[in-house]
């Protein structure tokens, strides 16, 4: 019987460990410099801040998110008084999301909060002798160009 957990078949299991070991920790760092948006939430937030007011499909898009999962995050942002949303003036069928003023001083602490992040991820790096964010964007190009079921579909044609 194949022990599943100590196995290459548990990486994506290891994958969302890790992830969660790193959101956790990320929380930590954030609430310990007044951060008070979720980290979930981080990306959205840093892309208002730095780009402007967007449509949810654009932000979607850009941060390579399903509209639904954008659509969770943006409730937060919402309900929190982070963000809200204003009909387009150039187009009304369409609404902008922009941050509010406390949106923007949350942006404006990632500023602050974003190079002692990527310093720590680089000594991480340092540690284990790889750029593993370099590592992960490559698997995820690779897996875009050859998804895991041809990938099984390759190795079940050579047996």
């Amino acid at each position: 019987m194949i022990q599943f957990l100590d196995t290459k078949a548990a990486f994506a299991w290891r994958v969302t460990q890790l992830s969660d070991r790193l959101y956790a920790q990320m929380a930590d760092a954030m609430a310990a410099r007044g951060i008070r948006i979720v980290t979930k939430t981080m990306g959205i937030v840093q892309f208002l801040f730095s780009e402007g007011p967007h449509s949810q499909a654009d932000i979607a898009q850009r941060l390579r998110y399903s509209h639904q999962l954008t659509a969770q995050r943006l409730s937060w942002l919402y309900k929190h008084d982070f963000a809200v949303s204003t009909p387009d003036p150039s187009d009304r069928r369409r609404s902008l999301i922009e941050l509010t003023d406390a949106g923007r001083l949350e942006g404006e602490k990632l500023q602050q909060f974003l190079p002692l992040l990527m310093e720590s991820y680089e000594h991480l790096f340092k540690e284990l002798a790889m750029d593993l964010d370099q590592i992960v964007q490559q698997a995820d190009q690779l897996l875009v160009a050859t998804p895991l079921s041809e990938r099984m579909a390759e190795e079940l044609s050579e047996i």
